[in-house]
């Protein structure tokens, strides 16, 4: 009798850590989606007076300068930021800290040194001529990134999500500033990756002045030896998470990379603008519910799958709902919505966000899951499945080569095409938890 009540009292108290390890999930996905909000519409905001002072081609620049930002940015830490969340220890945690800021250091001087004796030569093979005055742009925002991105992670460790939020929204407002104040006095493009630029590095003080206390509490325990423990213990970041992660982002903004190499500047610019608009639903709940979940797993541990697997579906499920308005409203109305708020010249960017907006839903629902990976040590199968997103993505716009298709063909086989590989990669990734 006792036996079947203490048995009935375990059930209940999993049952209440798990709701509330679910709450708090959902409260933090809350604060993040309002302060991701807040920063998506002074952004959308200030893109229809963006679009009104700078031409398709000087967005098809900017979408070129963002999509070697976003690509080159993980090699900044070589990914050991991501490992930050796990250790039980703050200490150990910390540690890893001063380990990305370090690789950040030596990054920065190694890409300088490579852009400044060979970054022409690159970035013309590239078909990136245009970026070529200001590859020190790019320098200067790749460190601010991968020192945003550091201390982001520690917020995350921290569930300190309003702080996120508010970094969110300085990111937004600094950006959107710079490019309307800075084209309007004409510095085209240069207003437009400036803004990209500030926009990259602000929210790193308020970061910076959060965790002051933390950073002196800890840095005691920060020693060489500690440092070289930590590299080792998570070397699979490196070997596995760094390349996933970039074969990742190169999938993300190959369309742009090969839209620039096989269209003209227009059409790419046109693109830019369609994907800009198309990451807003995404960065606003996707992303935002990503964080939370990541904190809550790396807190409850590998012991506990049952309670992983039970918030992994809720969030699923939620996300699904809420993919569905924002999905269905670009596939439905994206050219009328672009030509109404944009100009009719952008036209074209709203048939390619009704395009792409057909991957949304499953885009959604995948965004979580691949945190799995980090908590159940999958990593070599987040490679695997980053692989089969960039060959894939590949084969698309090969297919747009050889065929020689329009822009809006090779969309549609590559909105399709993804579709079915975030689909597949959930349920594939779904499998890591433990029965």
């Amino acid at each position: 009798m006792h036996s079947l009540d203490l048995t009935g009292m375990l059930v209940a108290a999993r049952q209440r850590l798990a709701g509330g390890s679910s709450a708090r999930v959902f409260k933090g996905m809350a604060t993040l989606a309002i302060g991701n909000g807040l920063a998506r519409i002074v952004g959308l905001a200030g893109i229809p007076i963006l679009t009104r002072i700078y031409s398709p081609e000087h967005f098809g620049v900017l979408s070129v300068f963002t999509a070697l930002l976003l690509i080159l940015t993980p090699l900044m830490t070589l990914r050991y930021e991501l490992a930050v969340p796990l250790p039980r220890r703050d200490s150990s945690a910390m540690t890893l800290m001063a380990v990305s800021v370090f690789l950040i250091a030596v990054m920065t001087l190694t890409l300088s040194v490579l852009f400044w004796l060979v970054g022409p030569a690159l970035l013309t093979m590239g078909s990136m001529e245009a970026l070529i005055p200001y590859r020190w742009m790019l320098i200067i925002a790749l460190f601010s990134a991968g020192l945003y991105e550091v201390l982001l992670i520690w917020a995350v460790r921290r569930r300190a999500y309003p702080a996120i939020a508010r970094t969110q929204l300085q990111q937004s407002a600094t950006g959107s500033v710079a490019k309307i104040a800075l084209g309007v006095l004409g510095l085209k493009p240069l207003g437009l990756l400036a803004g990209q630029v500030l926009g990259a590095g602000a929210g790193t003080m308020t970061l910076i002045r959060m965790f002051r206390a933390d950073v002196r509490c800890y840095w005691r325990h920060v020693t060489l030896r500690r440092g070289w423990c930590m590299l080792l213990h998570y070397r699979s970041f490196p070997t596995y998470r760094l390349p996933s992660q970039l074969l990742q982002i190169f999938a993300s903004q190959a369309p742009l990379l090969l839209t620039a190499a096989l269209y003209d500047a227009q059409t790419t610019g046109q693109l830019g603008l369609a994907m800009m608009t198309l990451a807003l639903p995404m960065n606003l709940l996707g992303h935002s519910t990503s964080k939370a979940y990541y904190a809550e797993i790396a807190s409850i541990g590998r012991k506990r799958p049952a309670e992983i697997r039970r918030m992994t579906y809720s969030v699923i499920k939620r996300l699904l709902a809420l993919a569905l308005a924002p999905a269905l409203l670009l596939l439905m109305f994206g050219e009328k919505m672009f030509a109404l708020a944009f100009g009719a010249q952008w036209a074209l960017a709203g048939e390619m966000a009704s395009i792409l907006a057909l991957y949304l839903l499953f885009q959604f629902m995948h965004a979580p899951a691949s945190h799995l990976l980090s908590v159940f040590e999958g990593q070599r199968l987040l490679l695997m499945l980053n692989v089969q997103r960039t060959l894939l993505t590949l084969g698309c716009f090969t297919a747009a080569y050889l065929l020689e298709l329009p822009i809006s063909s090779v969309l549609l086989l590559y909105a399709i095409t993804l579709s079915v590989h975030y689909l597949f990669s959930l349920l594939v990734t779904l499998r890591v938890i433990p029965r």
